[in-house]
């Protein structure tokens, strides 16, 4: 693939200086679940001290970790078109919708701190970070560059009495920008991460290259759309369109690095999509299902060319799409997988299309009640579409 762009990517020191190399993990605070998942495939799990309520993934990195943050949101008690409205109220009213524990956050004593500013939405706000570990651990912020010569960022520049952790934020708005934020936060952790960045970063390129080279086969890209929300309906924004693209599909919902957009159902419609995917952000691919069979209630819905052909799947969104980390590339070729069929989910093989992580959505038999759990069908390494645009039986025919 094309090598990663520059990013803005914000490193700092303790007293705005770069950070310094060292010799075992630091005691590290994960506020971002994309950003433990990174953590942890640097090898480094044992330094995590402090995750995000959200953090779930690896079992080895979330263990015995404290949890710092809290959400007045509770996204599995709550429709999507409740938590939208709750979200763009909390905007609104320029309210965070998360929480830093502070007094847990002073017992942790974090030397390092990896945030994010990309997106209010999913994590503690930046300027959030920097108050309370101003305000906890003594020190005020100050404007300095980043140790690489991206955009200028604030840091906590804490008083040499009272030495406060380094505030790493990563903010990537693309897929090459995902790999230069394992870059960056090797070298924030120390000389070993960096190597082992450089060796992470390589084996997920080459592993980008591999699902491009399996879908070059193909005779055609079909047209697609990816559903990041389905009440209101949002386009898959940021990484997506690069991950669809390499996927081998025809997708102009989004560009790359362009934010995720609501998409009028006019517009949506217009579109034609010969194959749905369908990956909430932040939901797990059960309840991806619970949801996408409320669809079927709607005649527009149901209606639609790829709906009556069955080829609209289910995806884990929050496992392997809504997380700029390692598992983007499983999410890329699973994609392939709900694209092409089950040869090339059998060539791209489980490490890559992991058994179970997506399903195709049928609609439910006239006779049952949407929303019972019927009209799942069970993909194993991939049960596959029909050439897209080719009827297919439905449960309901």
């Amino acid at each position: 693939p094309t090598s990663a762009p520059e990013m803005s990517a914000k490193v700092v020191g303790a007293a705005g200086g770069s950070p310094e190399e060292l010799p075992r993990a630091p005691r590290i605070v994960c506020l971002l679940p994309s950003i433990t998942e990174i953590v942890a495939a640097l090898g480094f799990s044992d330094g995590i001290v402090g995750i995000t309520h959200e953090c779930d993934f690896p079992p080895e990195a979330i263990a015995g970790a404290a949890v710092v943050t809290k959400s007045e949101i509770s996204p599995y008690s709550m429709s999507q078109g409740e938590i939208n409205e709750a979200v763009v109220g909390s905007l609104l009213d320029g309210h965070s919708l998360y929480a830093l524990e502070a007094d847990l956050l002073r017992k942790l004593r974090p030397e390092l701190i990896f945030t994010q500013s990309l997106c209010d939405i999913c994590a503690v706000s930046y300027p959030v970070v920097l108050d309370t570990c101003a305000r906890i651990m003594g020190g005020h912020p100050t404007q300095v560059p980043s140790s690489d010569g991206d955009a200028a960022c604030k840091v906590i520049a804490p008083d040499a009495a009272s030495p406060g952790p380094r505030i790493v934020s990563l903010e990537p708005e693309d897929l090459w920008e995902v790999m230069k934020t394992i870059r960056v936060a090797g070298e924030a952790i120390g000389s070993v991460a960096v190597a082992r960045a450089e060796e992470l970063v390589t084996t997920l390129e080459a592993g980008f290259d591999r699902v491009r080279e399996v879908v070059a086969s193909q005779t055609r890209r079909p047209r697609a759309a990816f559903m990041e929300w389905q009440d209101p309906i949002f386009s898959g924004g940021h990484w997506i369109p690069q991950m669809m693209d390499i996927a081998g599909a025809d997708y102009g919902m989004s560009k790359p690095g362009e934010r995720s957009q609501v998409v009028s159902l006019e517009d949506f419609l217009a579109l034609d999509p010969e194959i749905i995917l369908i990956g909430p952000c932040g939901f797990n691919l059960e309840r991806t299902k619970t949801d996408a069979l409320q669809l079927y209630k709607h005649d527009w819905w149901r209606n639609m060319p790829a709906v009556k052909a069955g080829n609209v799947f289910a995806l884990d969104g929050n496992s392997y799409y809504a997380r700029p980390g390692p598992r983007l590339l499983q999410g890329c070729a699973i994609m392939a997988a709900c694209l092409h069929g089950d040869a090339v989910a059998s060539e791209l093989g489980p490490d890559l299309v992991p058994p179970g992580s997506y399903e195709r959505i049928l609609a439910p038999p006239v006779e049952e009640e949407v929303g019972t759990g019927s009209g799942v069908e069970e993909v194993g390494t991939g049960a596959g579409v029909e050439e897209a645009g080719t009827e297919v039986a439905t449960a309901s025919e």
